[in-house]
């Protein structure tokens, strides 16, 4: 018949910990809002197609 110890318990409740404890050293607040990105690649989009319309136009009445 074999002893019942709490060594293992105890090593569980060590490894649990630092495990913890390491996930904390890179965990970082996400945020759950995903419009603002979507509204940044809009108006990044927005400024090419301005950006390309603006050279485009110049481009014509540079070679009329």
């Amino acid at each position: 018949m074999t002893m019942r110890t709490t060594v293992g318990t105890a090593q569980q409740l060590h490894l649990t910990r630092a495990a913890r404890t390491a996930g904390e050293a890179f965990a970082f607040d996400e945020p759950e809002n995903l419009d603002q990105p979507s509204r940044t690649r809009k108006s990044t989009t927005l400024f090419w197609l301005g950006l390309a319309a603006a050279a485009l136009a110049a481009l014509y009445f540079i070679t009329r």
